[in-house]
């Protein structure tokens, strides 16, 4: 590929793609053929995208998390006692928490007078925290000093980390029920990290009837999450499935719409395996947060509004092509409701659906005196399919997702809080003053400029608590080899677009204000951001950057290896970095390793 962006950039060999000379105008003679939909997967397509979903899939899905959590809880407030009684004398050497959604602090104090203190913060829930050891004798006493506390175990280990049998009466009995859940280590597997502490938590809310605690984004991506907590239990692995899934799905869904864009199946199992073995895609997707539903759903209605915008209401028939148009607003509306991401990619819709409608008026107006009576008949109704297809983008584009939007917010009406239209509408004003006033800066915050760049990594997670020189981290950044060379590609075609010296087919077009659409926005954003904010725009990149290399592919036969020696760079990459995105124990001097640029600190220091 790099090959490529050097004879593109150095050589200006780029025609007929790129071509030297302005392009001309085009004339309207006649009207395009009906589109054939349908894509027509050869048995060699379904072999592609199923073998890559599948291979994908398992490793989505390996380590994701526990099943096994505690989950039984006990709850004090302050003041509250509860007389613990432990099966031995050899004393206690570290207490591990597994916390739930209150705040408050405790005092643990044994016989002599020995005790320790634990500020329960909403920092540590879900997860298992240590909070220091050192008690003596067969009798402790846990005392709420402050606040609410929630507790779903309390684990007493001796000096070997084996868990010593404890009792209390009554209800504190589910202090110590579930030991058998006791992880060896403490790991992403076992608990909670980033921000899975707010969106995970808010998804149990949900599912409780609980008032949600996080509401600076829209609930439809929580009640995902929740979904998996409802079947599987408030694990981690319940908690992430969903998401894993929707990542997973993401794989054909790519496949589809490169073979929709260019007919060919290798150069849909490029785009689709680069996207798959991108660092990006694989650890937001099995992250607990809403990103992940937002992409899906914004390659989806990019992949309907394409289908669309290469129809005709002339030819194809006004009823034929308000289907793509009503499954782009469905995806749309959903998307909307899973994160406000969506709503800059239904810009760029509106943008390719005008763009369509000038082209139909342009035909109207070539074409209205022809001297074909069939031609004239076809483009009389300009006017009347226009106004219909309007109609109904209200419908599609307006009243179906804000009737998505509203329902999405059902669980709060049902929580303890029953929350009202007046109420729904004061979270949508916190939410954009949120957005627009947020002064917080983070140590891992990286503008808009340097996320193609991968500058700053976004870093999630690590434990030290494995063996001596070992450790566990994860990191949301992108695969350099999809990156970089995406970057390289993607200003090559704007800075011929800008230049006039490139054709700008639908393919182009609806490629190019996808991208747009997803990320100029970002250039407005006064607040701090993260890389993590370019994930929208990679499956565009990635698409651009594939047609570009077709394209060039088709001039000269010398490239038809490319293709597979960047994704092969890919999966290299990946395997490569996979301890440093998915949170596998590896030694500390392989991920300094790793650290290929200053600004890369996947250890947190």
């Amino acid at each position: 590929m790099s090959i490529a962006c050097f004879d593109i950039i150095f050589r200006g060999r780029i025609r007929p793609a790129f071509a030297e000379k302005k392009p001309e105008r085009e004339e309207i003679t006649a009207l395009p053929e009906p589109v054939n939909t349908k894509l027509n997967y050869t048995k060699r397509d379904r072999i592609f995208v199923i073998a890559l979903t599948v291979i994908y899939g398992i490793i989505a899905l390996i380590n994701l998390g526990t099943t096994v959590a505690p989950e039984n809880y006990w709850t004090g407030k302050s003041g509250d006692t509860v007389e613990i009684t432990i099966d031995a004398d050899a004393g206690v050497d570290d207490i591990w928490v597994y916390g739930g959604l209150y705040t408050g602090s405790i005092t643990l104090t044994d016989d002599e007078g020995n005790y320790v203190t634990y500020d329960e913060i909403n920092g540590d829930m879900f997860r298992w925290k240590s909070i220091g050891g050192g008690l003596k004798g067969s009798h402790i006493t846990l005392n709420v000093t402050s606040g609410s506390v929630w507790f779903n175990e309390i684990a007493m280990l001796d000096a070997d980390r084996n868990v010593i049998a404890a009792h209390a009466e009554g209800e504190a009995q589910a202090l110590f029920d579930e030991a058998d859940t006791v992880p060896e280590n403490r790991t992403y597997m076992y608990g909670m990290y980033f921000d899975e502490l707010y969106h995970a938590r808010t998804a149990y809310e949900h599912l409780h009837g609980i008032k949600p605690y996080e509401n600076s984004h829209p609930p439809l991506g929580k009640i995902f999450i929740m979904l998996g907590i409802a079947a599987f239990g408030m694990n981690a692995f319940g908690w992430r499935v969903v998401g894993a899934l929707f990542g997973i799905g993401m794989v054909p869904i790519m496949y589809a719409f490169a073979k929709r864009l260019f007919k060919k199946s290798e150069y849909a199992l490029l785009a689709a395996g680069l996207f798959a073995f991108d660092f990006m895609h694989y650890t937001q997707t099995r992250i607990a947060t809403i990103d992940v539903y937002g992409v899906f759903f914004i390659i989806l209605m990019y992949y309907y509004m394409y289908q669309y915008y290469c129809m005709n209401f002339y030819s194809d028939g006004l009823k034929k092509t308000l289907k793509p148009l009503f499954l782009a607003g469905l995806f749309f509306g959903l998307g909307a409701a899973s994160k406000w991401i969506d709503i800059y990619a239904g810009v760029g819709l509106a943008v390719l659906l005008f763009m369509s409608l000038i082209r139909r008026y342009k035909e109207y107006m070539a074409l209205r005196n022809s001297e074909d009576e069939a031609v004239r008949a076809a483009v009389a109704p300009f006017w009347k399919n226009t106004i219909k297809t309007l109609l109904w983008c209200c419908v599609f584009y307006i009243a179906i997702p804000v009737a998505i939007y509203l329902a999405s917010y059902i669980p709060y009406v049902l929580s303890e809080s029953h929350y009202d239209l007046e109420g729904i509408w004061g979270v949508q004003k916190f939410m954009l003053s949120y957005h627009g006033g947020l002064k917080a800066t983070h140590p891992y915050q990286s503008p808009w400029w340097q996320w193609p760049l991968i500058i700053r990594p976004m870093w999630y997670y690590v434990t030290y608590d494995v063996s001596e020189g070992y450790v566990g981290t994860i990191s949301a950044m992108g695969n350099p080899a999809v990156w970089w060379t995406c970057l390289v590609v993607s200003v090559v075609i704007i800075g011929r677009l800008i230049r006039g010296r490139m054709k700008t087919d639908k393919i182009w077009m609806v490629l190019l204000i996808g991208l747009a659409a997803e990320y100029i926005p970002w250039v407005l954003v006064p607040r701090c951001t993260f890389i993590y904010h370019y994930f929208a725009s990679v499956p565009f990149i990635i698409l651009i950057s594939v047609r570009a290399l077709m394209q060039k592919e088709q001039l000269d036969g010398r490239y038809k290896c490319v293709k597979w020696i960047w994704l092969g760079a890919a999966v290299a990459l990946f395997a490569l970095f996979y301890p440093v995105i998915t949170g596998v124990v590896c030694s500390r001097g392989y991920i300094k390793m790793l650290e290929w640029l200053p600004s890369w600190t996947f250890l947190g220091y």
